[in-house]
């Protein structure tokens, strides 16, 4: 039986009126700048506040700190507002989805708690005069030889009732952290689009259900992908709240640096402006790793700009997974090498890293993109010499492993690839039979059976308990039913 720590998500109102300090985005937690610290970060209207925030662990001294204030002013979008006229003009109805266009002022409060001890439970109380705004109570980092419980799960947040239900769900198996696999809020991305249909479903409801969502935020650390519908289609002169992901969540600074693995954000004065925003988001956001229990995680956004096969990019992320003394090894993506689903199959530069993955003793790559769920059997992959990509194809020479099966065998001979792009996005429906004739049909050299699990017609997110030497892996669904479940074990 697995142990794990159990944590209380609690939260108080959607926006508190604190002396005419109206806070729009309670405090959410995110990553330090280090294992032994966390970022709080909510924010408000421009009346500025005095908060401060109170922590403490168990057995040890409460300790006070005062966050850093930003002040994110954003234009009315110059496309969008174009686009609105001309429909007006042409007496044609605004989307029935579509936010008003208006101007957006905000503070940006950030606190850094720091200090704080391993595989503890740490309260705060974020307090704005005499008044409390929120507590909670998070884990900090497990040491390798503990037990951890994390969630994984993309394509969140299109402003549906699905995506409520899966994060009730997530606040009910207690993760200690999740891993959100890009395309983070639909349709691209916008500071707007977060204040609307985002920060409803994962951070403010009062307390958890399957028709609001859940706090979950408060108390579980999200680690941020960038997908394509966060990053892919932005213009920061046009539409200056793009790139919202940039302004709301943190990641270790300890990746490449820029380059043309990078989100492009131009050299305007417009450029300007996001960089001093966002800080240290950008470009860290886009390559990153971090440890947590007995498991090494790799996050890489793969969007369609990125350069995967950039020499120093390559570099580092062989360093960096060689370098790892993790038991087990992930690597999180948004758009994954492997699937069976039509949309989206002939996005596969994603192959190009394989081989070095593999190399590198990978266990598990986890992607979103397509919304559904799909787990494969383990897979070796060998690309076409030399390797080419035509039509967004790339062929090579697959190795299978099928007698993995996860119960009776648990010794995986491969990189198994899980597609959890169930989170709240429009679903991906399909019948794995029907798609492998199709495939194999069209795509002679490309596919092979390579996918165990295909499950198309539901929500789902994924579940990962991990000890030192086993993995065991569940699929939930938005009703809590468990779909599939694995185990993993290491060769002693």
């Amino acid at each position: 039986m697995i142990k794990l720590i159990h944590i209380t998500i609690l939260a108080l109102s959607t926006a508190v009126d604190l002396a005419a300090q109206n806070v729009l985005v309670q405090p959410y937690i995110q990553p330090g700048d280090g294992a032994d610290s966390m970022s709080v970060i909510w924010m408000t209207d421009r009346t500025p506040g005095d908060f401060v925030i109170e922590y403490s662990a168990k057995n040890l001294p409460a300790r006070t700190v005062k966050p850093e204030r930003v002040a994110l002013d954003f234009a009315v979008s110059k496309r969008q507002a174009a686009a609105k006229a001309d429909d007006e003009s042409h007496g044609k109805a605004a989307a029935s989805d579509a936010i008003p266009e208006k101007e957006q002022h905000y503070l940006k409060y950030t606190a850094l708690l720091s200090g704080l001890p391993g595989d503890s439970m740490i309260d705060y109380r974020v307090k704005l005069g005499p008044n409390l705004v929120r507590d909670g109570v998070f884990a900090s980092h497990a040491a390798p030889d503990k037990v951890v419980r994390c969630v994984i799960v993309g394509d969140l947040a299109k402003g549906n009732v699905n995506q409520n239900a899966i994060a009730y769900q997530i606040s009910r198996v207690q993760p200690q952290f999740l891993v959100a696999l890009g395309d983070i809020v639909y349709p691209t991305g916008r500071v707007s689009q977060y204040m609307d249909h985002f920060w409803s479903t994962y951070n403010q409801p009062a307390s958890a259900s399957a028709a609001t969502g859940a706090p979950l935020m408060a108390s579980v650390l999200f680690h941020t992908v960038l997908g394509n519908h966060d990053v892919d289609t932005h213009n920061l002169a046009d539409t200056p709240d793009v790139l919202g992901a940039y302004h709301f969540f943190r990641a270790p600074t300890n990746g490449p640096g820029e380059g043309p693995w990078s989100t492009p954000v131009g050299t305007g004065p417009e450029a300007a402006v996001f960089r001093s925003a966002v800080g240290s988001s950008y470009p860290a956001l886009g390559v990153y790793s971090f440890d947590n229990g007995p498991a090494h995680f790799l996050v890489l956004d793969n969007s369609g700009y990125a350069n995967l096969d950039a020499p120093h990019l390559r570099e580092w992320i062989e360093h960096d997974l060689r370098n790892s003394r993790a038991s087990w090894k992930f690597v999180c993506c948004h758009a994954p090498a492997f699937h069976s689903s039509r949309e989206h199959y002939t996005e596969q530069k994603m192959r190009s890293l394989v081989p070095l993955f593999e190399s590198c003793g990978v266990d598990i790559v986890f992607s979103g993109h397509v919304h559904n769920y799909q787990r494969s059997v383990p897979v070796h992959f060998q690309p076409d010499a030399p390797m080419r990509i035509a039509g967004g194809l790339v062929n090579g020479v697959f190795k299978l492993d099928k007698t993995f099966d996860g119960v009776g065998n648990t010794h995986a001979d491969g990189v198994v690839h899980i597609v959890s792009g169930g989170g709240g996005g429009t679903l991906y429906k399909g019948d794995l039979a029907q798609n492998a004739v199709y495939f194999a049909a069209k795509h002679p050299g490309n596919w092979s059976p390579y996918t165990a699990k295909f499950i198309s017609d539901r929500h789902s997110f994924t579940v990962l308990d991990l000890t030192a030497s086993r993995l065991e892996l569940r699929a939930i669904d938005a009703s809590g039913e468990e779909i599939d479940r694995i185990v993993m074990t290491k060769q002693k």
